[in-house]
């Protein structure tokens, strides 16, 4: 019996824990410039927080700006209807566009994010029967909009809407799903455009981060997150021979490009290299894209990617349970 019952342990003990463990030897931050059919790529130690690195911090902050915002709101409202709020998780990529218009407004539009918010309901019911239900609403296809001034990049107030494709399941311990009170309903309706001023203030949050990040703040200088992807040193070589200073026009043209350009953003997601089952060699590469910017205005465009590369070394893990620490697999 005592020898089965360590074969079982091993067993599960081996299908736990043991795998190939990656090492960061390297972490940089690749930034590849397009313009006028030529191109520029430079580098930047990620660990040394640097001007791209913080840009690129700063546009990642948007969705948790957004889950905050909404997640404080949404906590009333299913308390208000008789639940527990749960979470409330914003997940996906956000894209961004920025469009500016003769008068000095620019509307800018967030979207590829969803929403997914879990609460609980639990009571008596005629007086004699017990339930417990949880609902999963899910808002997808979030389009988050407002507008700001191209003056001084002030949000303007009152104009953030959103919407989204909403749905909504409900889990009871009892199969009473027709209890659940119209937390979802409520819910749904604030999706779909009839938003208070809280939700409204949360939208407004998460679209001015990204403006702010990109651009500048009300009452700053003009040193934006532009500049700090575009630094005033970078100078690309043109198919014709000829280069251009594409950082020193971005520096000294700011104020032209924040009324006249079309901006379009993409944000991807940070590096993240997991354990592997299978045998990987000693050193390998990995890449993540972290952003992708195209900028059009009438008299200038360009092109512009941030790219995560890691050089990572791998040994394998031999902990095959970390309950069991003295228990060691074999590499294969």
């Amino acid at each position: 019996m005592r020898s089965i019952l360590s074969i079982a342990i091993l067993l599960a003990a081996g299908s736990a824990q043991a795998d190939w463990t990656p090492r960061v030897i390297s972490d940089q931050f690749v930034t590849t410039l397009n313009y006028g059919g030529g191109a520029l790529s430079y580098r930047e130690d990620a660990s040394k927080g640097g001007p791209v690195w913080q840009a690129v911090s700063e546009l990642m902050k948007t969705p948790n700006i957004l889950q905050q915002g909404l997640n404080g709101r949404v906590a009333q409202l299913v308390s208000q209807n008789g639940a527990t709020f749960l979470s409330g998780t914003v997940s996906g990529n956000a894209q961004v566009t920025i469009r500016p218009d003769a008068s000095g407004v620019a509307y800018i539009s967030l979207s590829g994010l969803n929403y997914q918010v879990r609460n609980r309901y639990s009571g008596r019911k005629l007086g004699v029967i017990n339930y417990s239900c949880t609902n999963t609403l899910t808002l997808s296809n979030m389009v988050l909009t407002a507008q700001y001034g191209t003056a001084d990049g002030s949000m303007a107030a009152g104009k953030a809407g959103m919407t989204a494709t909403t749905s909504s399941s409900t889990d009871c311990d009892s199969n009473l799903s027709w209890i659940l009170p119209v937390v979802g309903d409520v819910l749904i309706n604030k999706a779909e455009g009839k938003i208070d001023s809280a939700i409204q203030s949360g939208v407004q949050a998460s679209l001015a981060q990204v403006k702010d990040a990109l651009l500048y703040k009300p009452g700053q200088n003009l040193l934006s997150g532009l500049n700090k992807l575009v630094p005033a040193d970078k100078v690309v070589s043109l198919p014709d021979g000829r280069t251009f200073p594409v950082g020193r026009y971005v520096q000294d043209n700011f104020r032209y490009l924040l009324g006249n350009s079309q901006i379009t953003l993409r944000l991807g997601n940070y590096l993240q290299v997991q354990p592997v089952n299978q045998d990987p060699g000693m050193y390998s590469n990995a890449a993540s894209e972290l952003l992708s910017l195209n900028l059009s205005s009438p008299a200038f465009a360009l092109g512009l990617k941030v790219n995560e590369e890691q050089a990572l070394s791998w040994s394998w893990n031999s902990q095959c349970d970390p309950r069991h620490p003295e228990t060691v697999c074999q590499e294969p």
